[in-house]
């Protein structure tokens, strides 16, 4: 089979669409002063997310906060 054959099967097998949707900001200590808020989104339309940076967990939190205001059909995770 060459690519382009390839791609074509790929597109053409069915994909299940996700069991639950997920819709989370999640933040998360990854070392000493290094927090991540991560914004992640599974549903229907498809996986993404967006994550940043913090050296403090109330500025992390912060960030999460602000983002959920914007988005309220997120929850916040604090890991």
């Amino acid at each position: 089979m060459n690519r382009n054959e390839l791609k074509r099967l790929w597109f053409n097998l069915p994909h299940p669409t996700p069991k639950k949707e997920v819709r989370v900001i999640k933040v998360s200590k990854l070392g000493e002063n290094h927090y991540e808020c991560k914004k992640v989104r599974d549903d229907k339309n498809g996986y993404s997310t967006y994550s940043s940076n913090w050296r403090t967990f109330d500025e992390a939190l912060e960030f999460a906060r602000k983002l959920m205001k914007d988005t309220p059909e997120f929850s916040i995770i604090i890991n």
